[in-house]
């Protein structure tokens, strides 16, 4: 009989679970004895288990299969054909030996009194024991050479497990409360049971996957990842263990922060009646963050001053953000803020060709905002020869940066300069 190496063995359990959809399994078991044939059946394995990637400490492994072809009702009966066999009438209760002749296209049985032959009898089966042999669930079967430790630490990888953050922020005037979640989904087959969680954030290249014949056996080392960057990623260790039921979306805190610092920026372009309205903070560890923010959805709730009640604002995704980066997202439109745009005058002056430019801004807001206007040229040399404001050159075009008293109006004219000998845009 196989040596069984089930899940209640496990000394210690980590999970290493990625943005594609994968998770990076490493688990310590103890070996009980081992069996006179060397065999054993490695228990409690994903469903979604990638046998190929499969790493073994502790045990010399001479051979390695993953059972997957578990048993059913046609499997089971071929196991006992030439085998006693007994069928209980459902309504008398009596029960009566048959053997079993075969099970492929209906029963076939001789009765062991009288030697007749039964064909597709009827009755509950009943079978005096499960046969050697069979799967009742996914196994690592292995043929082993020679026992190397007390315990075996195996590493594979799975599908069906992933990750994704949700970022709540609750906002007031200039500063904010954030919170992030992590929901952790899993769907490989298998509960993880008081797991220590690890969340690898940013894109690992992986080969096309193929249909696998052959299981790759390595007996490399494996790696014990900690909450640092790591390679060209990064890593999030969740603070307590945790349990990850089959089928089951758990929603884990990843972070918390108070009172970081933050600001409301208005921005239009030609084509704008309303700005869009981006609520903008930096991550670095001055404004109580610091750490790398894994790409996610970001809510966004205004706080009401008159009662503390706060109302959902805007959503938006944000990319893996790393230190010292400014974080924009996206909330919506300020209808309260008015926009037209016009070019007024086009005209060609000593070789050159003119545009005057006129921006009627109206701000109906109780506070003064700062208008942030980006204005696309067309092709060819441009400077700006005239503005009422201070421009720069952003992205190949034109930015202005306005100060807007509360309910005010107020005008941006420019004139822009257009060398149109040469047919590219340049800076």
């Amino acid at each position: 009989m196989p040596t069984m190496m089930p899940a209640s063995l496990t000394k210690d359990l980590a999970l290493t679970v990625y943005n594609d959809g994968f998770a990076l399994v490493q688990e310590i078991r103890s070996i009980p004895p081992l069996s006179e044939d060397h065999l054993i059946h490695y228990l409690d394995v994903p469903q979604l288990i990638e046998p190929n990637s499969l790493q073994v400490k502790g045990l010399k492994v001479a051979e390695l299969n993953y059972e997957y072809d578990l048993v059913d009702k046609f499997k089971l009966l071929e196991k006992y054909i030439g085998r006693e066999i007994k069928l209980v009438d459902k309504k008398t209760g009596v029960e009566k030996s048959y053997r079993l002749l075969n099970a492929q296209n209906g029963l076939v049985l001789e009765d062991l009194q009288t030697n007749e032959i039964i064909l597709d009898a009827e009755g509950e089966m009943r079978l005096p024991e499960l046969p050697d042999g069979l799967i009742l669930k996914p196994t690592l079967v292995w043929g082993i050479r020679e026992q190397t430790a007390e315990d075996t630490r195996v590493t594979y990888l799975t599908r069906g497990l992933s990750w994704d953050v949700d970022y709540i922020a609750q906002i007031r005037d200039n500063d904010f409360d954030l919170t992030g979640w992590v929901t952790l989904k899993n769907n490989s087959g298998l509960t993880y049971q008081d797991a220590t969680v690890k969340l690898m954030a940013g894109t690992v290249n992986r080969a096309t996957r193929r249909m696998q014949t052959d299981i790759v056996y390595s007996q490399a080392e494996t790696y014990e990842p900690e909450h640092q960057a790591f390679a060209n990623y990064h890593l999030y260790t969740l603070p307590e263990k945790v349990t990850v039921k089959d089928r089951q979306q758990k929603q884990v805190q990843l972070l918390s922060a108070n009172q970081v610092k933050s600001r409301m920026e208005y921005e239009v372009d030609s084509y704008s009646e309303h700005p869009t309205v981006y609520f903008t903070f930096l991550n670095d560890v001055e404004n109580g963050l610091g750490i790398p923010l894994p790409k996610g959805r970001f809510k966004l709730y205004k706080e009401n001053p008159k009662n503390g009640s706060s109302e959902f604002i805007g959503e938006d995704s944000i990319p893996h953000t790393a230190v010292g980066e400014l974080v924009r997202i996206k909330s919506g439109e300020a209808f309260d803020i008015t926009v037209e745009s016009e070019v007024v005058a086009e005209y060609k002056k000593d070789g050159y060709e003119f545009e005057e430019v006129e921006y009627l801004i109206r701000n109906q807001k109780d506070h003064p905002i700062e208008l942030i206007i980006n204005h696309s040229t067309s092709y060819g040399i441009f400077d700006v020869v005239k503005s009422t404001h201070d421009w720069k050159r952003k992205n190949g075009d034109i930015q202005l940066i306005v100060p807007v008293p509360a309910k005010s109006e107020m005008k941006v004219a420019f004139t822009i300069r257009y060398d149109r000998t040469h047919d590219e845009k340049v800076n």
